[in-house]
């Protein structure tokens, strides 16, 4: 995987997440990133604090004054860690599982998505992946406390 393409695939991941973004010039926001463009870089965040701790609904930042983001917590969802996970417990072939990274999407059968919104599908087998899915869910959250 090229690393524009892991970049992407990363800040894919922190949408709607809560970052820090260091800027240049000593200023830092805290807010979640609802939005972004590579080229040019610029980054959006909704309900951000500043180091002031004045809050805004929307700030827009140009990426040439931003030296850090930041990342508290960890995604709770891992999509080739779940597709492994899925592939193991249910005992599948190779290929039966597949993994869209950059749209945080694993299918089941190419009948059953489940992205970190959870589960989407119908029948005795997309039940089994939602029960997979609570099980993985609960322990990533109880391993991030």
């Amino acid at each position: 995987m090229s690393a524009t393409r892991r970049i992407v695939s990363d800040m894919n991941s922190l949408l709607d997440k809560t970052v820090v973004v260091r800027l240049n010039n000593n200023r830092t926001y805290v807010g979640q990133l609802s939005a972004y463009e590579l080229s040019p870089f610029i980054i959006s965040l909704a309900n951000a604090k500043d180091n002031d701790n004045n809050v805004y609904f929307k700030v827009i930042l140009n990426g040439n004054n931003i030296t850090e983001i930041l990342v508290k917590t960890a995604p709770l969802f891992d999509v080739k860690e779940f597709a492994d996970l899925v592939e193991k417990s249910l005992n599948l072939r190779p290929g039966d599982v597949k993994v869209y990274e950059e749209a945080g999407v694993v299918t089941v059968l190419e009948k059953i998505k489940v992205t970190e919104a959870g589960v989407e599908g119908s029948g005795p087998l997309a039940q089994r992946v939602f029960d997979i899915y609570n099980e993985y869910v609960s322990k990533k959250r109880k391993e991030n406390k």
